[in-house]
């Protein structure tokens, strides 16, 4: 018997709730994996300039010029596009997206987030960062 792994449990559990339709912003850490347990027809957008985020690449089919928001190499669907930040975030600001996917760092029983980092401190996400 394989053992679960509780990140993949989450991102199958937030792909349910998107709806066809919904453009979709996909934070950094878990957050990228919901892309690769999609049942609905969404637009994934990504804070890093990119409109049409798709699933996670097969291995060795990687491309270093396309990543995620976190540094972590995605496929790009066809029709998708790239932009720079400021209209990636205008898109976020003009309400254009749906629905946000984020991570969280520490929740306690209230589902209070913590909203903080160590200074001078790298902040997990990065820690994984894709190497080439």
């Amino acid at each position: 018997m394989s053992e679960v792994n509780p990140k993949i449990e989450i991102a199958k559990r937030v792909a349910k709730e998107l709806k066809d339709g919904y453009m979709v912003n996909l934070g950094i850490g878990l957050p990228t994996l919901v892309a690769d347990y999609l049942e609905a027809d969404v637009i994934f957008q990504s804070e890093n300039g990119m409109l049409g985020l798709g699933s996670t690449p097969q291995e060795g089919k990687e491309d270093k010029d396309i990543t995620n928001a976190g540094g972590r190499p995605v496929t790009i669907v066809d029709g998708g596009m790239y932009f720079d930040s400021s209209y990636s975030f205008a898109l976020i600001r003009g309400g254009h997206v749906d629905a946000t996917v984020l991570g969280a760092l520490q929740v306690d029983e209230n589902a209070n987030l913590a909203n903080w980092m160590i200074p001078d401190k790298m902040i997990p996400a990065w820690v994984e960062r894709w190497t080439w």
